[in-house]
């Protein structure tokens, strides 16, 4: 009798983790709350354009690099179109000079030695380290839980990694930058890393840019999850909208299925969360199952900051801004005012680079800014003072375009601000933080356990329980809780690629 996986959420990780229970043979239903697919990798289309709310660059866009393959499985591969930048961000001051970070090391080497000849040694160092990144290969194969002897053997090959893993974790970005003597380059890259993230995370990003291991999928988040959503249901497996999962049901201490807010009940032998961490935890389980260490990190989270997304259609090309993964970053003569902080720079990221987003000589733009989760909830019950504060800012951020491309403001034809409780609403992500925990020192390698103490029969999965989260995490994750469940239901997991 063929087994069965109830999944909650039809984000990446959950699709994927269907995708990989259906090529093991079990039966797969995934519950997911909203009515499409692709949970924080997401798009949206406000009058003619579409707005991507997820997707700038892809690991594993090149064949050969680990996370290759599951885009190979997972059906997306098969007829992606690619797009390497050539630029990470370019940041300008007040006089007009522009700092490039280049995805190509030598190419940035060669740009910054000629803004900051004096702090050679920390830009050698950088850019070095940057092509040390482009050599790694993740460890992808299996979940941690699963190694054996033979794992801890390749592991031992990789020591050189796994120094420069520890090194650069150790180091923020502002100590780093601290140590530059050009107050230009200084400042610029203070606007490109901040001062608190561990160096690792930029190094390991410029390191895939430089070998074009992750380049920008064109077409972006809705077309990347609707692939793996139709290899899921070519595979057989079942995917309910509007199914929101308000209790995962429990006998004798082990999942047995979810029932949802119409009072259905759905029973299954494993039961996968790939929905917000919280809300499964606490709400769904009622807090049952949650030990010190589990209610400690909820109870003094260290997550990615929530934004304010405002984005823009305009009826103009911008050849004079530059394709980049991160935007033009410069300062501004007025500032915006984003929950009573005034933001005293821009950063603009253009989408030119991909036709399928705006109509033909015209583009969608993009400005966000870190923002307080705690004030937007509060606006958000008086509806009439949110939607005002959503269109000043909207004013606002044209405003700060004007200044730098005079006449934009006539041009533009649509204007669409999301929240921290936009991302709420729609996905579900606590406290609307789009990649839960932040990555630090201490969290960069950890990753909290997929298994609840006391129960049974229940996997947690996504950025939930991995730091960082993001697209390849996502999916990399749904694949490994199907192989700790083949693990338990002693059978040898296996993947396949469209035949």
């Amino acid at each position: 009798m063929e087994k069965s996986i109830a999944i909650i959420g039809a984000g990446l990780t959950g699709l994927a983790a269907g995708c990989y229970g259906r090529m093991n043979g079990y039966k797969t239903a995934i519950f997911e709350m909203h009515d499409m697919p692709g949970g924080v990798c997401t798009a949206w289309e406000r009058k003619g354009y579409t707005i991507d709310g997820a997707v700038n660059w892809v690991v594993g866009t090149r064949p050969g690099v680990g996370f290759y393959r599951f885009w190979k499985e997972l059906g997306v591969a098969e007829n992606w179109t690619v797009f390497n930048h050539e630029r990470a961000l370019v940041v300008e001051n007040r006089e007009g000079t522009a700092l490039t970070l280049y995805c190509d090391a030598d190419r940035l080497e060669d740009h910054l030695l000629k803004i900051a000849p004096e702090d050679r040694g920390a830009i050698r160092e950088l850019t070095g380290a940057i092509r040390s990144a482009s050599t790694f290969t993740m460890p992808v194969d299996k979940p941690e839980e699963l190694y054996g002897i033979f794992d801890m053997v390749k592991m031992a090959r990789m020591l050189p990694m796994m120094g420069f893993m520890k090194k650069w974790s150790r180091v923020t970005s502002g100590d780093f930058i601290a140590r530059l003597q050009n107050t230009f380059l200084r400042e610029a890259l203070t606007l490109a890393f901040g001062l608190d993230a561990p160096m690792v995370m930029f190094l390991m990003m410029l390191g895939w840019q430089h070998s074009k291991s992750a380049g920008y999928v064109i077409g972006g988040a809705l077309p990347l999850a609707r692939s793996i959503e139709k290899r899921y249901l070519d595979l057989g497996g079942e995917v309910h909208y509007g199914a929101r999962v308000e209790k995962i049901l429990v006998h004798d201490n082990k999942a047995v299925g979810v029932r949802l807010s119409d009072g259905s009940e759905h029973r299954a032998d494993w039961v996968i969360s790939a929905a917000d961490g919280r809300t499964t935890i606490f709400e769904m389980l009622e807090g049952k199952y949650a030990d010190e260490e589990i209610k400690r990190r909820y109870e003094n989270p260290h997550l990615f900051q929530p934004l304010v997304y405002v984005s823009l259609g305009v009826a103009r090309e911008l050849d004079d801004l530059p394709d980049s993964i991160g935007g033009l970053t410069y300062p501004l003569d007025k500032p915006v005012t984003v929950a009573g902080k005034k933001e005293r720079t821009m950063c603009v990221r253009s989408y030119s680079f991909d036709p399928t987003l705006a109509p033909k000589g015209k583009n969608v733009l993009i400005v966000q800014y870190e923002t307080d989760y705690d004030y937007w909830n509060n606006l958000k019950k008086t509806p009439e003072r949110y939607k005002a504060e959503k269109k000043r800012i909207a004013r606002e951020v044209i405003g700060g375009l004007e200044q730098r491309f005079p006449g934009i403001t006539t041009q533009v034809e649509m204007t669409n601000v999301a929240t921290p409780v936009t991302w709420e609403h729609y996905t579900g992500n606590w406290r609307g933080s789009y990649e839960g925990w932040m990555f630090s020192a201490d969290s960069f390698t950890s990753s909290m356990k997929k298994t609840l103490p006391g129960l049974d029969g229940f996997y947690m999965a996504g950025q939930w329980v991995n730091p960082g989260g993001g697209i390849p995490t996502a999916v990399r994750s749904g694949n490994h809780t199907v192989q700790l469940i083949c693990k338990q239901d002693r059978k040898a997991f296996h993947s396949t690629t469209r035949s």
